[in-house]
């Protein structure tokens, strides 16, 4: 059941574009906002959907949630770096199912995950599973970054971000 302050007006232009907004931090609200739209948006009809992503980053298993999701629809889910794409927004950038582009002077930075709370160590050997499965199939990393250990960023240009295949074009070249 979503949260009582997930509110989302479904009659929004942007929405009615096919268009989605996932700017701040990754949390559960942002995941729950973001799959309802994803859900709404698939339901209607399977044309591309949009997803602008300008975060911080955020909970990497509220980004597995959303990134689990959009390789279910059968709507291509397009993805765009605005200028700050970080941490678990990264993954989601990488994730898409249709074209993953990154804005032109868009900063993408990968990094291990950190664990939040004190987890026990067989979940956090599931997802540090996970989220390495996840960049080895989706791009081309080196191999020397993987696992990705915590504490490790790599801070990646538009650019640098295409060349290692998290997404397949730079926008604004």
């Amino acid at each position: 059941m979503p949260s009582p302050d997930v509110r989302i007006d479904f009659a929004d232009p942007v929405l009615i574009d096919r268009k989605i907004l996932l700017f701040g931090p990754i949390d559960q609200q942002a995941a729950e906002r973001t799959i309802q739209k994803l859900l709404f948006l698939d339901r209607a009809r399977h044309d591309p959907i949009d997803l602008y992503l300008q975060t911080p980053g955020g909970e990497l298993k509220h980004a597995i949630a959303i990134e689990q999701m959009m390789r279910t629809l059968q709507s291509r889910v397009n993805t765009y770096a605005l200028s700050e794409c970080n941490s678990a927004g990264a993954l989601l950038l990488a994730g898409g199912s249709g074209k993953r582009r990154a804005f032109q002077g868009a900063v993408i930075v990968i990094h291990g995950m950190a664990a939040h709370g004190n987890p026990p160590p067989r979940y956090k050997d599931l997802i540090q599973d996970a989220y390495t499965r996840f960049w080895k199939t989706r791009c081309r990393l080196p191999d020397s970054w993987l696992p990705l250990p915590p504490g490790v960023l790599h801070v990646l240009s538009a650019e640098q971000a295409l060349e290692y295949g998290v997404i397949d074009e730079v926008i604004g070249e």
